[in-house]
């Protein structure tokens, strides 16, 4: 949803460690706040699931709410923003591209989503998120768009085929950037006559 991440067979030894330390807070938090809640869960009591300390959980996240919903913060992969800035096509479809991405290696959305439908004393964190990854994409495409709210009606447009493909069961096996500029073209095809 909200961090584009490299393959993990792309990184050295190093960087697969803070993955798997990443991955064990993540799946810690989850599990904690989605059996007994936010408010009963403790920062320590993920530490001990996931075997770091306090400090080394800081380093990952920056609250409970946060490891839950694996987000460290908006980030875009500098390969990936490069492909961005020199993609031929249009400003849309390289958007879906960024997008795709970031689904495919960022967090599992359908598990996020569950939980934020059992716990929606999460949905403040996940709004703040949705916020932040917003603006990082807007940001991004303002760097091609003729104007900040160019660059605003492409991501939200990217985001409503994003929120639509996530919640397609029919959805084609393939990855998620092709399908979001399927479902892009299927958005901009609808007939908007006023009559």
């Amino acid at each position: 949803m909200t961090t584009i991440d490299i393959h993990p067979e792309a990184v050295g030894l190093r960087e697969r460690k803070k993955l798997q330390t990443r991955t064990a807070i993540h799946e810690a938090a989850f599990r904690l706040i989605d059996s007994q809640g936010l408010d009963a869960t403790t920062v320590e009591q993920i530490c001990h699931q996931a075997d770091v300390s306090g400090r080394t959980f800081f380093n990952y996240f920056p609250s409970k709410a946060a490891a839950a919903l694996e987000f460290q913060g908006p980030t875009i992969h500098p390969d990936v923003e490069q492909a961005f800035l020199s993609h031929p096509g249009s400003l849309v479809m390289a958007l879906c591209e960024v997008i795709g991405s970031g689904s495919e290696h960022g967090p599992d959305l359908v598990s996020i989503k569950r939980l934020l439908s059992r716990r929606p004393e999460l949905l403040t964190t996940a709004t703040r998120i949705m916020v932040e990854v917003r603006e990082m994409y807007v940001d991004l495409a303002a760097q091609r768009a003729r104007s900040r709210s160019e660059a605003e009606l492409a991501v939200v447009l990217v985001m409503a085929a994003l929120s639509k493909t996530l919640h397609d069961d029919n959805a084609p096996d393939e990855p998620i950037g092709e399908q979001l500029k399927a479902t892009v073209r299927q958005l901009l095809a609808l007939d908007c006559d006023e009559t």
